[in-house]
């Protein structure tokens, strides 16, 4: 074939789709090119027609030699036994070509992706990954079926919804104002404008009465319905319940129906911090969700935390104390992003604070004792009235996917190790640690002792905020980082009895 290729990787394409190790990645740009473009279209049969004949002839070596092969193309001296053999073997290769012509068509057919009408675009997405071939941010959508394998997206529909999608997640847009959810969790924040919005799962219709409202559909076909603001309806399947009459959520609350999807379980609360209200900033580093076991991206969980006594993972708040004989760091390799914790008390010697053996010099004498450990948290336990409560500072909820907390109770430190972020984040230049931090004053109690709060980079102390007893005192945390600096140490100090010392790091990124 004297033919040129088209394009440098176009036979590696082809040899990996004869094989079927072709990746979506991969197929995208060679199925496009191959429907689009006559020279790549020929290009693409001639090999298939090329390849198959020397496959054929070798594999018929005993009854087709290379000289017949030769003789068969060579004009009228060749062989009439030769030539119709040949001729036999066209025809199979022609046949071959026909089915890879078909293999493609089909795969094809099948990866294009959704083809209806466009009914929003894609406004942003998080660490996405998606399944078959997919749209990529500022794309139009278009009605059809979406996998969101991994990460998080933004969807915009035309009549003004925002839906936020958490992986993984199946999804369908019938239209600007409904789609259907197959599995998987979204939150949907309908205007004005778009009231009436439809959310059908494979057991309810979920309709919006000027909303925002979280839906999960689960694998065994149940569905939960949380609403953060407004109101919803929900509707079962006739057919499957005998029920007709529409069921209203109010705001605050949420609803369960069954895996049947004939009854309906109302008057549960709704949990607001399970569902997801913004898209992270790609240039911003969650050293929260890092706690949570994430990526900083928002993949960690809420509410979980690190034992300082264990290094184990624990979930919810801490409910029990502590104490520490020793000032002990414990390497955490199992934490992407974390080098270790410690439990900071100067009484005992120096406060080992990384695992390259760093020391905190101007560590205080403290008591040992200690509550849980850090946590991806903005809830804490009272001990005295057996109650949760939600972290506030300056009025705002910390804890949860909008404004995630870093909950350090004295006497804490961690240390994370910013070369792992850096090679986790390569498109990232970590320049600065900025937080809000302070103790919430509206958690009923009065709190026995002070707190100093400690913001080290590689051993040095570079910021020390000091709270005292009154609780009244929040601080914005801002720390420039040099392109050397590997290690970020938070501690938390207290020089007497540390109840109800709730320090937190609202916000708190690697910018």
């Amino acid at each position: 074939m004297s033919t040129s290729a088209p394009f440098p990787d176009i036979d590696e394409l082809l040899q990996l789709l004869l094989d079927g190790r072709i990746e979506p990645d991969e197929l995208e740009p060679l199925e496009k090119a191959i429907l689009q473009d006559p020279k790549v279209r020929d290009y693409y049969i001639n090999s298939l027609l090329v390849r198959a004949v020397i496959r054929r002839s070798v594999r018929a070596a005993g009854e087709l030699s290379p000289s017949d092969l030769i003789r068969s193309l060579s004009g009228p001296k060749a062989s009439p036994r030769g030539l119709k053999r040949f001729v036999r073997h066209l025809y199979s290769v022609a046949a071959i070509v026909v089915l890879g012509v078909m293999i493609l068509s089909v795969w094809v057919l099948f990866h294009r992706g959704p083809q209806g009408p466009v009914v929003g675009k894609l406004a942003g997405e998080y660490q996405a990954q998606w399944a078959g071939s997919h749209p990529r941010w500022g794309d139009s959508l278009h009605a059809g079926s979406y996998h969101l394998r991994a990460g998080l997206a933004k969807v915009d529909l035309d009549r003004g919804t925002t839906v936020l999608l958490e992986a993984p997640c199946r999804i369908e847009l019938e239209g600007a104002n409904e789609m259907v959810l197959t599995s998987g969790k979204l939150t949907a924040l309908v205007p004005p404008q778009a009231q009436g919005f439809q959310v059908r799962t494979p057991t309810v219709v979920v309709t919006d009465l000027g909303t925002e409202f979280g839906v999960i559909a689960h694998a065994d076909g149940s569905t939960e319905a949380h609403v953060l603001k407004g109101r919803i309806s929900m509707t079962l399947d006739s057919t499957r319940s005998g029920q007709t009459a529409p069921f209203v959520v109010n705001e605050g609350l949420a609803a369960v129906v069954d895996a049947s999807g004939q009854t309906i379980r109302g008057g549960l609360v709704a949990q607001p911090d399970s569902f997801l209200l913004r898209l992270p900033p790609a240039s911003q580093i969650d050293l929260a969700d890092i706690v949570g076991g994430g990526n900083g991206h928002g993949s960690g969980t809420l509410a979980q935390g690190i034992d300082l006594k264990t290094g184990e993972v624990f979930r919810g708040p801490a409910t029990s104390w502590a104490i520490s004989n020793q000032s002990k760091f414990r390497p955490l390799p199992q934490f992407r992003g974390i080098d270790g914790v410690f439990v900071p008390n100067g009484a005992r010697g120096p406060v080992v604070i990384s695992s390259t053996g760093l020391t905190f010099a101007q560590c205080p004498a403290t008591n040992g004792i200690f509550f849980g450990g850090p946590a991806n948290s903005g809830k804490v336990y009272a001990t005295q009235t057996r109650r949760v409560y939600t972290a506030r500072l300056n009025a705002i909820d910390y804890g949860n996917a909008s404004h995630p907390a870093l909950h350090l109770h004295p006497n804490a430190g961690i240390t994370f190790d910013l070369d792992q972020l850096r090679a986790d984040n390569p498109e990232a230049r970590i320049e600065r640690f900025t937080a809000v931090c302070g103790i919430p004053k509206d958690i009923p109690f009065t709190r026995t002792s002070p707190a100093d709060v400690w913001v080290l980079l590689d051993g040095a102390v570079r910021l020390h905020l000091q709270f005292p007893a009154d609780r009244n005192t929040t601080e914005t945390v801002e720390v420039m980082i040099g392109p050397q600096t590997r290690f970020l140490t938070l501690a938390v100090t207290c020089p007497g009895n540390p109840g109800f010392c709730w320090v937190f790091f609202g916000d708190p990124f690697l910018e």
